[in-house]
């Protein structure tokens, strides 16, 4: 992931499941709602995923879809990063 070029990761879960996000990088990666958040210029609404940090969301039978937008943005920043998503769901 090249620095300060944001990208759209589709995080929508339909069924019950785990979505695992992690900066396997040196750098920090931004993460936020909307391109505006995570690009540099404009960066206000984000969270910080520090380099060799994991975060791991348990959805639940009740819950349709990981948040109100489906589609996260995450950008990295100081400099190139990796970013591994993966999302596990039971399949009907």
């Amino acid at each position: 992931m090249p620095d300060n070029t944001p990208v759209a990761v589709d995080v929508g879960m339909m069924s019950p499941g785990k979505v695992i996000i992690q900066n396997t990088g040196s750098f920090d990666i931004l993460i936020g709602q909307d391109r505006s958040d995570v690009l540099a210029a404009t960066a206000a609404n984000y969270l910080t995923l520090p380099a060799g940090v994991m975060l791991v969301f348990d959805c639940g039978p009740g819950i349709g879809f990981l948040g109100q937008r489906q589609m996260w943005w995450f950008a990295a920043n100081g400099g190139s990063s990796t970013l591994e998503v993966a999302i596990f769901s039971e399949s009907h």
